[in-house]
């Protein structure tokens, strides 16, 4: 299994702070986003990703507390076990 944590808005959102989804041993990041939006019934990724499927500027994503632009982006592995936190565009002034 692998723990995706909610921050920000998206914990507002779904009020929860986190979830555990099943893991195969071929995941990628997208992949774990993709299950643990089938996982909660308020959609939530379009505050991470664009139409096309690519970041949003100001996403972080981190496995186990490593950013994912600095691994693989999206394309970056998921092992058994691990802590996927998202965290989304931040807004302010």
């Amino acid at each position: 299994m692998v723990k995706v944590q909610f921050y920000s808005l998206i914990r507002l959102l779904l009020k929860t702070e986190s979830l555990l989804v099943p893991w195969a041993p071929d995941d990628r990041v997208h992949h774990i986003l993709h299950k643990a939006q089938k996982a909660v019934s308020t959609p939530f990724l379009h505050k991470l990703l664009d139409e096309q499927g690519a970041l949003h500027p100001g996403t972080i994503i981190l496995i186990n507390r490593h950013n994912i632009l600095h691994l693989d982006k999206l394309q970056s592995v998921v092992r058994d076990d691990d802590l996927v936190a998202l965290f989304p565009p931040g807004a302010g002034g």
